[in-house]
């Protein structure tokens, strides 16, 4: 037990006011250090309960004040041996770009490629195997002003506009041929993905009026947009940057038989982007741990996942018993656990989220997250919340100091749900020690005062 006297605090505070009155800090008595102890006091045996929850759903595109608007898209699916099946598929829009486009009689299409560069920080697990991506047209529209979740899905025409197998290249740059000012010529763009499409369902473009192709209601009651799904099963998801510049659906074409020329399509921040991302836990190993409603326990296990997948729910019921003493700092650990049969290449989550769950459909951001001020260019909550993996780390460490002298005022919730940070972009994953863990448990340090 470590101990600080009131004495000492004291003297402390005097010395730092004999500073601005004299430049001899012997001004201060030594009997001051004499008196009465503050004791500072440790647990680390307060009760936690937790579960592992599923998800009811990610809004996965929404405009106006509370806009949901993300660039990197999960694209797989994912055969997990720990989390079982994840599968993503990509829905987007396509209109013309800033600049308007005029076809005339003599054009000529010869390609059109969908171009969508790689997020390698997002991919997450073995990606180093041939992946399968299939191209449909879609026959169903998205409203840009409806709000669309991850179990939305949308109609496609039967035909298959490309099957494309690859193994993704994140680091060689590509040199492609690029007809500029009437000329060709070698142009070297980072990596992406590059996918020849069937060109039998864009001739017509060449053939509408300007007006209907430039203005982007008609075009898009006309052309919905593309579906991309895996046709592979891998064991880890892909991510593509589909709001990024270079992400297009790029028409080559001539005109007068010999000019070469090109035009992209292009996805703006008005059209929806929609991603369809379901989970599937039937017989994987995680299948047992996951909480039915109304269920809280202690696990041994604790599952957390990104994208639309599982949660860890934390009570700590008895925290009206802590009443009367002031705490210092209040710390979870977790420890993170390698289960059987699991796949080196699975990384942890490099950040966990922590809420108050105020009620089932409603929750907080907890104080600590902001303590002290986040770094806003980087979000990084990490300084002081901590919650964060870094090579080598055996445990997550959290601060809930600020929420939980809260909760023993009564002045929240017993409940606290962790999530994967920015968890619509993010597939990773991890397991931990649950509160009733024999080998690994989760527990909650708390240093204190009585008063």
């Amino acid at each position: 037990m470590k101990k600080l006297t009131k004495s000492a605090l004291l003297v402390l505070s005097l010395s730092i006011a004999a500073l601005f009155s004299c430049n001899d800090p012997t001004v201060i008595g030594s009997d001051l250090l004499s008196g009465d102890q503050l004791d500072i006091e440790f647990t680390d045996t307060v009760t936690l309960k937790a579960r592992t929850v599923l998800n009811d759903s990610m809004v996965v595109w929404r405009t106006g004040t509370n806009s949901v608007l993300f660039s990197n898209f999960a694209f797989g699916d994912f055969q997990d041996p720990v989390f079982g099946r994840t599968v993503a598929s990509i829905y987007a829009q396509f209109v013309t770009n800033t600049s308007p486009v005029v076809f005339d009689s003599t054009s000529v299409l010869d390609s059109v490629v969908l171009i969508i560069p790689y997020n390698s920080t997002l991919a997450y697990g073995n990606v180093a195997a041939p992946f399968t991506m299939e191209v449909y047209e879609m026959s169903e529209s998205m409203v840009a002003t409806e709000t669309y979740i991850n179990f939305d899905s949308f109609a496609v025409k039967p035909m298959l506009l490309a099957a494309h197998t690859f193994t993704p290249n994140f680091k060689d740059s590509i040199t492609v041929l690029e007809p500029t000012a009437d000329t060709v010529r070698s142009v070297k763009q980072p990596a992406h993905l590059r996918i020849k499409l069937d060109t039998a369902i864009f001739h017509n473009f060449l053939e509408l009026d300007s007006a209907i192709i430039n203005n982007d209601t008609s075009f898009l009651s006309l052309f919905k947009g593309l579906c991309l799904k895996p046709g592979s099963q891998n064991a880890g998801l892909l991510n593509f940057n589909m709001r990024s510049t270079q992400s297009n659906l790029r028409f080559y074409y001539r005109e007068e038989g010999t000019k070469k020329k090109s035009y992209d399509f292009h996805s703006f921040v008005g059209n929806p982007i929609v991603l369809h991302q379901r989970n599937y836990y039937g017989g994987a190993t995680i299948a047992p741990y996951i909480s039915q409603i109304g269920e809280m326990h202690n696990d041994s296990f604790l599952f957390i996942q990104g994208l639309n997948g599982v949660n860890i729910e934390l009570e700590i019921p008895y925290a009206e018993d802590l009443k009367g003493i002031i705490i210092n700092k209040a710390e979870l650990v977790f420890p993170i656990v390698t289960m059987p049969g699991d796949n080196a290449a699975n990384a942890p989550v490099a950040q966990l989220y922590a809420s108050e769950i105020v009620t089932d459909d409603s929750s907080f951001v907890i104080d600590d997250i902001f303590l002290p001020i986040r770094n806003l260019s980087t979000d990084d909550y990490g300084a002081y919340f901590g919650g964060k993996a870094t090579s080598g780390d055996e445990f997550y460490k959290m601060a809930i100091t600020a929420h939980l002298q809260k909760m023993i005022a009564g002045n929240t919730t017993k409940k606290i749900r962790f999530t994967v940070y920015f968890r619509s972009e993010r597939a990773a994953r991890v397991v931990l020690g649950g509160p009733s863990s024999y080998e690994f448990p989760a527990k909650l340090n708390i240093s204190y005062t009585r008063y």
